[in-house]
């Protein structure tokens, strides 16, 4: 009986043809727009593959057109389903830049700023207007350039989903019309410039897949000539005229609309968006799904709309397979009409080719910069004319230029065949800015820190920068510096910090005070993500008040002079490797430096050496559950050394009151120890909320004034439970403590980033 209603269905599609002979009709899939419920999409997409019906068009709207474009590629349901559960989502979704490709520079400095605000920034000659900057939109006003931060057309630019969606593309990046894909395909966006819905069947397929899913206030729009297309279901989200237009004649449709929404389902941005979709374009709408031979529609009301977890996804997707079974007996008819009628076979696809196959790059073109800067930073990264690489290095090299924070935009596409010519389109962002960071402790009160930076974000030439940290203990500092385009940069910088060195302790209630007058020349690696290697010169200047003598003497360290001075040279290497500045779920970081400290002036002190190291690491138990350890050390070697530069150790944030000073749980403030000095940090996490954490932490101490008289060290335990709750501008940490020297128990609370 099916098979005569689609026999009848077909042949009322078919009635204008001329043909004497009716041969097998085409059938199009249409996917509808529905964010994270487009997985779904998969689920029937595996069914249709285990019937091998063939498919001969695809059309999509939002997340139907991302995956019916990697449908049409010749993705199969398989690869897609393991594509989007390996997604990090939250990543995608947003404007951060992955911090495994940040260079180290800027991994500190995204851990040290809640804000950035551009203050100068190029303005193109022809006064137009880019969008792709990623903090703040600049304005043109006469010929002074403004920021506006209400500018912004959405919340997230969409770059790296651009740049993901040009690496699942890659084998098709000079299919000019999509007609010419393995399944002719089309996806419609909406132009806010006419208010009318655009068919994009032609062009540069991953900048449609990303115009017809830009859901507006969301994310930016594309600009496309003289378009500004979003997201298509504003218009049209099940397009099944589209596949009709392309020459379908029977319609296979997926469509994800969950129905009549009541007032109380009305309470969030997505819920209000996905009713608004519904109601635009309903008699469009309507008739396209009149318009649908075989209609499926799964339930989908209980899922949000973005909500792209693992776990939701898994469900998703099987929830469209079961749907789609339920459809069978309409697909076995249509399979059973398919096999009656002459003509074409099914669409036979080629392998899809390896992230590691080869592609030649017979010409590089750079638009919006410098290509002779970008074609050299590219040549550190293995891509050069006339040379081979994959897909993978390619889009590795892409994410680490992005990474530098010199461009808010770099989008690239492959054109020719076994030669190909490699376009980049970049947009840098302001180079100029001021960095704002904050943090309130119970140790502090508050601290703020000011950065100022002009042309501190070029890849070369001359830079300047100034800090300053407002609190108890404030300091500020000046700096200029060169960079190469081989990204090695030389600094000079000077700073002042006064430090009031507080012991919270019953021995002395006030160790000393200092001014500190110090400059530090050093050559540095600019842009390497590997590592921060340094290698300079440092001179400090100290002005000690208060200064209690017994506890020098006790520490075996030399009385500092009320205007003694040193100069140090280091060597200097360190790295941060964690996936997170705060509260990370795995990585590493470690830090080396040795330093020769040379005497300048001062009666007792003499030369000196100093070596520090630290190493940590993060280690997933489960789910919820991760270990962290860590060690820390610094070694002297010397016969006189200044108290100034002693072994301290003490409280929660490293160098709050002595560059040297290291973190120990269990003591607050700052506390000396003997010259050879350990410690280790065990620390068990557990995650009991999506952004609560409770910690266990253990750390031990141990100190010696020689290497060869270890065994008559001492040691010191500390202990502490921590309450940390994540947020967008930093944790907010609560923990009690001891330890066992002073047998004193303590607390200590904070909020915000660390500097």
């Amino acid at each position: 009986m099916m098979a005569v209603w689609l026999c009848s269905t077909f042949a009322g599609h078919a009635h204008h043809k001329s043909d004497s002979v009716v041969s097998r009709p085409k059938v199009g899939l249409v996917l509808s727009g529905g964010g994270a419920r487009g997985a779904a999409h998969v689920g029937v997409i595996r069914l249709i593959e285990e019937m091998q019906l063939p498919i001969d068009y695809v059309s999509g709207t939002s997340m139907g057109a991302i995956i019916g474009a990697l449908y049409a590629t010749g993705y199969t349901a398989d690869e897609m389903d393991s594509l989007l559960m390996a997604q990090d989502w939250k990543m995608l979704l947003s404007n951060d830049i992955p911090r495994k490709m940040q260079p180290y520079a800027l991994r500190i400095a995204k851990k040290r700023h809640q804000l950035n605000i551009p203050y100068r920034n190029s303005v193109p000659a022809d006064n137009s207007v880019h969008y792709q900057d990623a903090d703040i939109k600049v304005r043109r006003n006469g010929l002074r350039a403004f920021p506006k931060m209400l500018a912004r057309p959405g919340l997230i630019d969409g770059q790296n989903l651009l740049n993901e969606f040009t690496r699942l593309t890659f084998a098709h990046h000079d299919s000019v019309s999509y007609s010419q894909l393995p399944r002719p395909f089309a996806c419609v966006a909406a132009d806010l410039v006419t208010g009318e819905g655009v068919v994009l069947d032609h062009g540069y397929l991953a900048e449609s897949m990303r115009a017809s899913m830009s859901i507006p206030g969301v994310f930016y729009p594309v600009y496309k000539g003289n378009q500004v297309l979003v997201d298509g279901g504003v218009v049209n989200n099940y397009p099944v005229d589209v596949a009709r237009d392309m020459g379908a004649d029977i319609i296979i449709g997926v469509e994800l609309n969950t129905g009549v929404s009541t007032v109380s389902e009305l309470h969030s941005f997505s819920s209000v968006f996905e009713h608004l979709i519904g109601t635009l374009g309903t008699e469009l709408h309507t008739k396209n799904v009149r318009n649908t031979d075989v209609l499926i529609r799964p339930l989908l009301k209980k899922f949000p709309v973005m909500n792209f977890d693992t776990l939701n996804l898994r469900q998703l997707v099987d929830i469209g397979y079961a749907t789609a079974l339920q459809c069978k007996p309409q697909l076995d008819s249509l399979k059973m009409l398919l096999a009656c009628l002459p003509g074409d076979e099914a669409v036979s696809f080629e392998p899809l080719p390896a992230d590691t196959s080869l592609i030649r790059i017979d010409k590089i073109c750079v638009s919006g910069y410098d290509p002779t800067a970008m074609m050299s930073l590219l040549s550190q990264y293995g891509i050069d004319e006339g040379g081979a690489s994959n897909i993978n290095t390619l889009s590795t090299a892409i994410e680490h230029i992005y990474g530098t924070g010199t461009f808010s935009s770099v989008q690239y596409h492959l054109l020719g065949g076994a030669a190909d010519t490699l376009q980049l389109r970049v947009v840098p962002n302001p180079s100029s800015q001021v960095k704002l960071g904050f943090r309130i402790d119970s140790e502090e009160a508050a601290a703020a820190l000011l950065s100022i930076g002009v042309d501190h974000l070029e890849l070369s030439g001359p830079k300047l920068d100034f800090a300053t940290r407002l609190s108890i203990n404030p300091w500020a500092m000046a700096r200029i510096a060169y960079a190469w385009p081989d990204r090695f940069q030389l600094s000079a910088s000077v700073k002042y910090w006064f430090s009031d060195v507080n012991r919270f302790y019953d021995k002395s209630g006030h160790a000393f005070s200092y001014h500190f007058y110090g400059s530090d020349v050093h050559l540095s690696n600019l842009f390497s993500r590997a590592y921060d290697l340094r290698m300079g010169a440092r001179y400090d200047h100290f002005l000690v008040r208060n200064l209690v003598r017994s506890e020098v003497e006790e520490h075996n360290y030399t009385d500092t002079q009320s205007h003694d001075s040193y100069t140090s040279l280091y060597l200097r290497l360190r790295n941060d490797l964690y996936d997170a500045p705060y509260l990370p779920t795995q990585g590493y970081a470690y830090g080396l430096e040795v330093a020769y400290n040379i005497k300048n002036r001062g009666r007792t002190a003499s030369n000196f050496w100093s070596l520090q190291a630290e190493a940590s690491a993060l280690l997933p138990l489960g789910d919820a559950t991760a270990l962290h350890p860590a060690f820390y050390g610094r070694s002297l070697w010397g016969d006189a050394i200044p108290i100034v530069y002693g072994n301290a150790m003490g409280g929660y944030l490293p160098g709050r009151y002595l560059r040297q000073q290291l973190s120990f749980v269990g003591l607050t403030g700052c506390d000396f120890m003997e010259r050879h000095l350990a410690i280790l940090r065990m620390e068990l996490r557990q995650r009991l909320l999506p952004d609560l954490y409770l910690s266990g932490i253990v750390n031990y101490a141990y100190g010696a004034d020689r290497l060869s008289h270890v065994r008559d060290g001492q040691g010191v335990w500390g202990i502490g439970l921590q309450f940390s709750y994540a947020t967008a501008i930093g944790p907010l940490s609560l923990c009690t403590h001891w330890n066992d020297s002073y047998h004193r128990f303590g607390a200590y609370c904070s909020f915000g980033f660390e500097f």
